[in-house]
């Protein structure tokens, strides 16, 4: 089943920069094929349910392995049958955009 959806890892108890446990869990994402969108709180992804599952599973299990003691993962996805998404050429963002432009006064 093809999904889409968007991951944010959250390490616990670590000092104030969190930026060496996010850089593991870009490499993780990367290199996991799935294709993906980083932003400043998470990240947006397409892909197989069974690799999302996978790759949110090795996202955690790298942050616990560089150290925090504790992670949380928010993970949101949905699935949908009346059209191929994973083929969609353009991104729900790219259709707001044109239709903003097309629709305002």
């Amino acid at each position: 089943m093809h999904v889409t959806g968007e991951i944010q890892i959250v390490p616990l108890g670590t000092a104030a920069s969190l930026t060496p446990y996010i850089a593991k869990v870009k490499a993780v994402i990367e290199n996991s094929g799935l294709q993906h969108t980083m932003h400043d709180s998470g990240t947006n992804f397409q892909g197989e349910y069974s690799l999302v599952t996978k790759v949110a599973q090795e996202c955690m299990q790298s942050v616990l392995d560089s150290g925090a003691p504790r992670v949380l993962c928010y993970l949101k996805f949905g699935a949908r049958t009346d059209k191929d998404v994973a083929a969609s050429d353009i991104s729900a963002t790219e259709k707001v955009d044109h239709y903003l432009q097309t629709h305002t006064q």
